[in-house]
């Protein structure tokens, strides 16, 4: 019970395991994340740790040695899982002929030392070939707040893809504003990594130099959110500065 305490976390069937370390200042170690993870007795499908800092290749690896039918990962701002480690746990996992047949979607993140010949092995591993003969219809990915979200939030098998501006292997966003939308996403001439294409960090559109604003996280704002975000802001002054009618005679 106090690792339960300690560490929010949500099951369903003893299946789904999703740690998500994002606000806690408690942080997860591998034998903590290995004995939460062994309550499922191997029955664990989905294992999802958001930001969980204290996490190394080995912590990872012995918890996919004792779960076979795991086939869905979610691992980003795990930042001492190095790509060398996710692929040999990828490898070792594939090779031992488990019931699942291997991962077959992964979620990674913005990690940037991912490279073109790690992408190639991480979508073998897989199978996001076959994946993408499967869904036809590629959901599109918007920037924002909520960009860490646990798998199974679309068919794509990995969260990261060769920019079409940059050509690093990043996660590529889509823009919602509706003067961006075309018949396919993949025209879309904004369509890229944050570091191509600056970013509303609410909404998730593109924004341009002249309407770029910071806030005081140094995450941008379009001229839309910001105009909501000042409206809000002097609403919650103007509701402290009122003062109570007091009622005595």
């Amino acid at each position: 019970m106090e690792l339960l305490q300690l560490f929010p976390v949500s099951y369903l069937n003893l299946q789904d395991l999703h740690i998500d370390q994002t606000a806690s200042r408690e942080r997860i170690t591998d034998d903590a994340l290995l004995r939460l993870a062994n309550r499922a007795q191997g029955n664990l499908r989905t294992l999802s740790l958001v930001r969980c800092s204290k996490i190394t290749d080995d912590g990872l690896k012995r918890v996919l040695e004792r779960n076979p039918r795991l086939i869905k990962l979610n691992i980003p701002g795990c930042t001492r899982l190095t790509v060398e480690g996710i692929l040999k746990c990828l490898k070792n996992f594939k090779s031992r002929n488990t019931p699942s047949g291997g991962i077959k979607q992964l979620r990674v993140g913005e990690r940037y030392d991912v490279q073109q010949i790690h992408f190639e092995e991480l979508k073998s591993l897989i199978g996001e070939d076959s994946c993408t003969q499967r869904s036809n219809v590629k959901k599109p990915r918007f920037y924002g707040q909520r960009c860490l979200q646990p798998c199974g939030d679309d068919d794509c098998a990995v969260d990261i893809e060769v920019c079409p501006r940059c050509q690093f292997c990043r996660m590529v966003y889509d823009c919602p504003a509706e003067s961006c939308q075309g018949k396919k996403m993949e025209a879309q001439p904004c369509r890229a990594c944050r570091f191509c294409i600056s970013r509303c960090y609410q909404c998730g559109r593109c924004i341009n130099d002249v309407e770029l604003e910071e806030t005081f996280c140094l995450e941008p704002l379009c001229s839309d959110c910001r105009d909501q975000v000042k409206v809000q802001f002097n609403n919650e002054i103007s509701a402290d500065l009122v003062t109570p009618v007091s009622n005595e005679m």
